[in-house]
């Protein structure tokens, strides 16, 4: 239902909606959660399973004669520890990927210890070719000084060590290399953002729910529905999304599954819904741990804002409360959650009636968030956490002491994230800006909302 969170999948894990694997505790640092995956690793091998998996056994050899050493191994490094430390088996599993090589945890009680001369604990030793055991040195004994050590040696002696690349899905953005984007704004809005987006919370975060009924259920039909009344769809999403609108609404209770099928079933029978399998374009971060889903969500909310300001009525501060069901009862990280509850609570969201005053309250919100992260290790250097819409982006948005020119912009989020700007991945058009009504928006009340 929320991240962080860790499951355990084990060797024969049968792939199921409401199979969701073995829930780990919360721990209170990352240090505890590895220490918990660790023994986890440990028991399970203990029991037989995970025999794929380097060894994080402890072993007590007499000498170094009876320690069986695999063939083809070149190396062989002896962490003395005590069974309840973790530092070998971090150090097994950091170095899993190296070739000819074997790490290998030793209790500090074994007679092997007592023969080599080991006297502190926890220590390194290294058995080469002539199975001869040398102590290294790695100054003071943590588990980044013993790594640090054995890669020392290895370097020594000419091994290669593997290389580790971070693949990136380029497919999208080299379907835009040859187009030219000269006159298209760096706040753009792609389409397959937003049914990336929709995807993902339709596949995923809607069906974390074991039960879904009563307040969630009442949340999701508000997203539903807002959807139908200013997303932008195209192809035969519109039909998808209301129909199944309809359909969670003929019942008062639903399990996970269920959903889960439904969403499936009613995306199969409505195809094509997705256009493509693409990756994020503007909101795609420098690494696969930035931006993303939660750029995405900004920007659909962004987008439905804009698009309900243009109805007649209150469906922006309807997209508001939507939006505010949603991040409380679906999206999974749970801190985001709570601060953005107590953002709400505090920016008053429930008290925005009018539909331009919705389009700036989420606005101003947004350039909250990102103040409260800049220099947040979340943040993408690539894309670092600005007020938004820069000066480069927006020079009128700005009065001459750095003051926001509230008009124009309001009239620059109408022209980046109006229904007719919204830009195709794959045959890109720079539409000509549709101006937006600026009826009598309270420019008083929300320039001290934005200060307080």
């Amino acid at each position: 239902m929320a991240y962080p969170s860790l499951r355990y999948l084990h060797e024969n894990y049968v792939k199921g909606n409401s199979n969701v694997g073995e829930k780990f505790q919360s721990a209170e640092s990352a240090a505890k959660l590895k220490d918990q995956m660790i023994f986890k690793i440990q028991n399970e091998q203990q029991a037989g399973q995970l025999k794929h998996a380097p060894s994080l056994d402890i072993d007590s050899p007499a000498n170094i004669q009876t320690m069986p050493t695999p063939s083809g191994v070149t190396y062989t490094f002896l962490i003395f520890e005590s069974p309840n430390s973790t530092i070998g088996s971090e150090i097994v599993l950091d170095t899993s990927d190296y070739t000819n090589i074997l790490i290998k945890r030793v209790s500090d009680s074994s007679k092997l210890a007592e023969s080599i001369g080991v006297k502190t604990f926890p220590a390194v030793a290294v058995v080469g070719p002539s199975r001869t055991p040398n102590i290294l040195n790695p100054g003071t004994p943590t588990k980044s000084n013993i790594l640090k050590t054995i890669n020392t040696y290895l370097r020594s002696q000419n091994f290669v060590f593997p290389k580790h690349l971070e693949f990136e899905d380029v497919d999208e953005l080299n379907a835009l290399k040859n187009k030219d984007l000269s006159s298209m704004s760096a706040d753009a809005v792609f389409y397959s953002d937003l049914e990336k987006t929709l995807k993902t919370s339709l596949h995923t975060e809607i069906t974390r729910h074991k039960v879904l009924d009563g307040e969630p259920l009442e949340a999701l039909l508000d997203f539903l529905n807002v959807l139908i009344t200013a997303f932008p769809f195209r192809a035969n999403m519109e039909e998808y999304i209301l129909e199944l609108h309809n359909k969670l609404s003929s019942k008062s209770s639903w399990n996970g599954n269920e959903v889960y099928e439904l969403v499936k079933k009613l995306e199969a029978s409505h195809a094509p819904v997705f256009s493509t399998n693409a990756d994020y374009i503007r909101c795609k971060g420098s690494q696969s741990k930035y931006r993303g889903y939660t750029c995405g969500l900004w920007t659909l909310f962004h987008v439905l804002t804009v698009n309900a300001a243009r109805k007649p009525g209150y469906e922006a501060p309807h997209v508001l409360r939507a939006m505010h069901g949603y991040v409380k009862h679906f999206f999974g990280c749970t801190e985001c959650s709570q601060h953005f509850q107590a953002m709400a609570a505090r920016n008053r969201l429930f008290d925005v009636k009018e539909n331009d005053k919705a389009v700036l309250w989420l606005w101003i919100s947004h350039n909250e968030v990102n103040l409260r992260l800049a220099g947040d290790v979340t943040e993408d250097p690539a894309h670092p956490k600005i007020q938004y819409p820069s000066v480069t982006n927006c020079p009128d948005c700005r009065l001459s002491r750095g003051a926001w020119n509230l008009p124009a912009v309001f009239e620059y989020l109408q022209k980046i994230y109006g229904a007719n700007n919204i830009h195709d991945a794959r045959s890109i058009a720079s539409a000509a800006a549709s101006p937006g009504p600026f009826s009598d928006l309270d420019i008083g009340m929300l320039s001290l909302l934005y200060m307080s």
